[in-house]
C-alpha cells in the first residue's frame, strides 16, 4: 500500500473511493472497520473513514468518583486523551506502519482538523517516514476533491488548536459545575443536574422567557373598523388611531361616525422585494425549521446529502458566494432535474449573476448550494424535501426583484379617518423560484378620490396585548448567534441536550420545573454563569487561536481564572444554593393535594425503585397512584379540573415524549379497561 487516506466516516471515505477510483475500488473488512481499496496507474490507495472524534478528552482516574472529589480539583488538573473507538486507533496504527504517504480528508472546519490533528497524532509514532500530508474541501465532488488531492496542504495547528481548547474548556466548566451543583442539591446518579459553559447561558434564555410570560399583565384596548363594499367587492378600513387605551375615546369615535365615508386620498406605489441572502448553517437551520424540520435533523440530512456529493458543506458562518463559484456551471446541472428544470432554465437565460450577500464572509465555505443534480426518486422524501430548499434557496439568491402594487386608501366620515391597503405581485421575481415565504396580497376594489361609499357595518372589539412569544427552535438558534453562544456546529446539539436532560419540553421549548429552580438559583448566587458575556469572551479568544493571535494555554488559563473566581462565589452561599436548589426541587414533585387528609402528593420512588405518586402524610396516610416505570416525568403547568393535580408528560430517550395527564385519570381510566 502507497497511501493511506483517513476521512472523518465511512459515507465520505467511501465517495473519495469512488471519485478518486472511477468507482473502481474494492471494500475490505478490516478490524470490524470498512476500507476502500484501488489502485490508479502510479498508486494504490486505502481509504478509512473514522466515527468522528476518536479519542476522548477526560479526567484522570482519580478524579471519576464524584463523592471523594472536590468539584473544585477538576478546573486545574491535567486531563488526558484517551481512545473512543479502541478498534479504529488499533487499524490506524498497524495501516500507518505499511504506508509511505498519509493523507488527512477529514472535515475542513475545526472539529475536523481536530479529529485529523487526533488521528496523525496516533499514527505519527506508527509512520516509518511516511509524508503527511492535508487536504480540504467544501464539497465531495468530483472536481472539488481531485482538485484537493491534487494540491495537499499541511494540518493547520492554530486551527486544531482552537477546536482543542474549545474541548477542553467545555469539559472542565461543565464537569465542575455539574458535580457542584449536583453534589450540592443531592442529586446523584442519572438524576444529576447538568450545567454547561454553553448550555447554561441558552437555559437562562428560555426560563428569562417564561418568566416574562408569567408575569405579563395585560392591558385592555380597543380598536375600530368599518366595513365597505363596492360592486360586491367587500373590504375593510381601520381607523387610524390604532390602538384605542380608553374606552370613553372608542365610544366618541363611534358617535362621531355617520353611515357613509368620503374616499380622502388614495396613493399608488410600488415596492420592490429583495431576494433572501445565502444559506448560513443558522439561516438553512431556520428555514428547515419553517418546513417542520428540527435543527438536529436538518442538520443530520444535510450531512448526508453533502456525503453523496449534492451538496457543500453544511456547517458555514459564510452569507457571501465566492467570485469563482461556477453560477452558470451549477445551473447547468441542475437543470437535468425535472421538478427543477424549469427554474434553472429561466436563470440560464441571463447574461450575468448578481447574487445576494449577507453580512457575514469567510474564507473557509461558502455558503451552502447545491453542488450536483439530484434525482427524487434516488433520496428519501426527507432528503428530497431538504434538498429542494438548498436548490430553491440558491435560484432565489440569483434570480430578480419581486415587485409588488400597493395601493393606499384613506376614507373620511365625519372628520374621523380610516385607512386600507391593498396590495398585488406584479412580478414574483425570486419569490417564483423560492416559495416557502407566504405571499400577502389584498384585493380592494377599484376606488376614486372624492367617491363617496356607504358604510355597511361599524366595528369596536375590546382587546387585551398578548405576552411575549416564545422562543421556537429557530428563533432560539438565531438569538444564540447573536449572542456568540456555541458555534454552528453545536448549537442545535446543545438544544437537543437541554431535551435529553429533562430541562425543556414542548415545541417551542418550554422549561421544566427543575430548569426553572437551576436557573433562578444560579443567578441569585453565580449569575456569570447565566449570561453570555463569558461564554462570548471564550468564543473570540478561541477564533484567535484559529488565526494564530493567541496560544490554546493561554486561553485554557484565562478560562480557568474564571471558573475559579465562579467557585469562590458558589463556595461562599453553598448552604443557600443547597437550601434553593433543594427547595425548588421538592416543589417540582408535589404534584397536587391528597384527596385523604390534605398534604402535599409527591413523586416517590418504592425501595425497589417503581415510581408512585404518594402522600407526604404516610405512614399515617396510604393514598397512593401507579406512575410508569420508564422515562422521565415533566410535571406540566396544567391542572386538572376534577382531581386539581398537575398533568404529567413522559420522556424517554430517543422517543417523542407522550402525555400522561392527570394520574388520577390515568388510574381510573385504567380500571376501566381491567372491568
Amino acid at each position: 500500500m502507497d497511501n493511506l487516506i483517513i476521512a472523518e466516516k465511512k459515507n465520505a471515505a467511501k465517495r473519495i473511493s469512488e471519485i478518486l477510483s472511477n468507482n473502481s475500488y474494492n471494500t475490505k473488512k478490516e478490524n470490524k472497520i470498512n476500507t476502500y481499496n484501488f489502485e490508479t496507474k502510479d498508486d494504490s490507495f486505502k481509504v478509512i473513514g473514522l466515527r468522528g472524534h476518536i479519542l476522548k478528552l477526560d479526567f484522570t482516574e482519580e478524579y471519576s468518583n464524584w463523592q471523594k472529589t472536590d468539584p473544585k480539583e477538576l478546573i486545574k488538573t491535567d486531563l488526558e486523551k484517551k481512545p473512543l473507538h479502541k478498534n479504529i486507533v488499533s487499524l490506524l496504527k498497524d495501516l500507518s506502519q505499511e504506508a509511505s504517504g498519509i493523507i488527512i480528508a477529514t472535515d475542513f472546519d475545526r472539529e475536523g482538523e481536530l479529529i485529523g490533528s487526533d488521528a496523525a497524532q496516533i499514527i505519527e509514532k506508527n509512520k516509518n517516514g511516511a509524508e503527511m500530508k492535508r487536504v480540504r474541501f467544501s464539497s465531495l465532488t468530483q472536481e472539488e476533491v481531485r482538485n484537493a488531492f491534487n494540491n495537499p496542504q499541511e494540518l493547520d495547528k492554530n486551527l486544531s488548536d482552537s477546536g482543542e481548547a474549545r474541548q477542553v474548556i467545555d469539559l472542565i466548566w461543565g464537569a465542575s459545575l455539574t458535580r457542584f451543583i449536583s453534589l450540592t442539591a443531592k442529586r446523584y446518579g442519572s438524576n444529576f443536574l447538568s450545567v454547561g459553559r454553553v448550555q447554561t447561558p441558552t437555559l437562562s434564555l428560555i426560563v428569562d422567557k417564561e418568566k416574562e410570560i408569567e408575569e405579563f399583565d395585560p392591558e385592555t384596548y380597543w380598536k375600530i373598523s368599518a366595513d365597505f363594499q363596492k360592486k360586491q367587492k367587500e373590504f375593510t378600513a381601520k381607523h387610524q388611531a390604532g390602538r384605542i387605551w380608553e374606552e370613553d375615546e372608542a365610544n366618541q369615535i363611534m358617535k362621531n361616525l355617520t353611515d357613509k365615508a368620503i374616499v380622502s386620498e388614495i396613493i399608488k406605489s410600488k415596492k420592490k422585494e429583495t431576494p433572501p441572502i445565502p444559506f448560513n448553517t443558522t439561516q438553512y437551520q431556520r428555514a428547515a425549521g419553517a418546513i417542520g424540520v428540527s435543527p438536529s435533523l436538518a442538520m443530520s440530512v444535510a450531512e448526508d446529502l453533502y456525503t453523496e456529493g449534492l451538496i457543500s458543506y453544511p456547517r458555514t458562518d459564510n452569507t457571501v458566494y465566492p467570485d469563482d463559484l461556477g453560477f452558470k456551471k451549477i445551473l447547468s446541472q441542475l437543470s437535468d432535474n425535472n421538478e427543477l428544470s424549469e427554474y434553472a432554465n429561466s436563470l440560464l437565460k441571463k447574461d450575468e449573476y448578481s447574487p445576494t450577500r449577507g453580512d457575514k464572509e469567510t474564507t473557509d465555505h461558502p455558503p451552502i448550494y447545491p453542488t450536483s443534480v439530484a434525482q427524487k426518486n434516488k433520496l428519501s422524501d426527507l432528503e428530497w424535501k431538504i434538498y429542494q430548499l438548498i436548490a430553491r434557496r440558491f435560484f432565489a439568491t440569483l434570480a430578480s426583484n419581486a415587485i409588488k402594487k400597493i395601493i393606499r386608501v384613506e376614507l373620511d366620515s365625519n372628520g374621523e379617518i380610516f385607512k386600507t391597503k391593498g396590495s398585488k405581485y406584479l412580478k414574483l421575481g425570486w419569490r417564483w423560484h423560492y416559495p416557502y415565504y407566504s405571499r400577502k396580497e389584498k384585493e380592494i376594489p377599484e376606488l376614486e378620490e372624492k367617491e363617496e361609499l356607504e358604510i355597511m357595518k361599524k366595528n369596536k372589539e375590546e382587546k387585551q396585548t398578548q405576552p411575549p412569544n416564545r422562543y421556537g427552535s429557530n428563533r432560539l438558534m438565531s438569538k444564540m448567534e447573536d449572542l456568540d453562544l456555541g458555534t454552528k456546529s453545536t448549537r442545535h446539539n446543545i438544544l437537543s441536550k437541554l431535551y435529553s436532560r429533562n430541562y425543556v419540553h414542548g415545541d417551542p421549548p418550554k422549561p421544566t420545573s427543575t430548569a426553572i429552580s437551576v436557573v433562578e438559583t444560579l443567578e441569585d448566587y453565580a449569575k456569570e454563569i447565566t449570561e453570555h458575556e463569558m461564554t462570548a469572551t471564550l468564543e473570540k479568544e478561541m477564533d484567535k487561536i484559529s488565526e494564530g493571535e493567541i496560544s490554546e494555554q493561554e486561553v485554557i488559563k484565562d478560562s480557568r481564572q474564571m471558573l475559579t473566581k465562579v467557585f469562590r462565589e458558589l463556595e461562599e452561599d453553598k448552604e443557600k444554593i443547597s437550601e434553593s436548589l433543594r427547595e425548588g426541587l421538592r416543589k417540582d414533585k408535589i404534584i397536587g393535594t391528597c384527596p385523604e387528609c390534605g398534604e402535599n402528593l409527591i413523586i416517590r420512588r418504592s425501595k425497589k425503585g417503581s415510581r408512585f405518586v404518594g402522600c407526604s402524610g404516610y405512614p399515617e396516610c396510604e393514598f397512593s397512584l401507579p406512575l410508569p416505570k420508564q422515562g422521565r416525568l415533566i410535571k406540566t403547568k396544567q391542572k386538572c379540573d376534577e382531581h386539581d393535580m398537575f398533568k404529567l408528560k413522559v420522556n424517554k430517550k430517543g422517543q417523542k415524549s407522550w402525555f400522561l395527564g392527570c394520574p388520577q385519570c390515568n388510574y381510573d381510566e385504567w380500571k376501566k379497561d381491567q372491568n
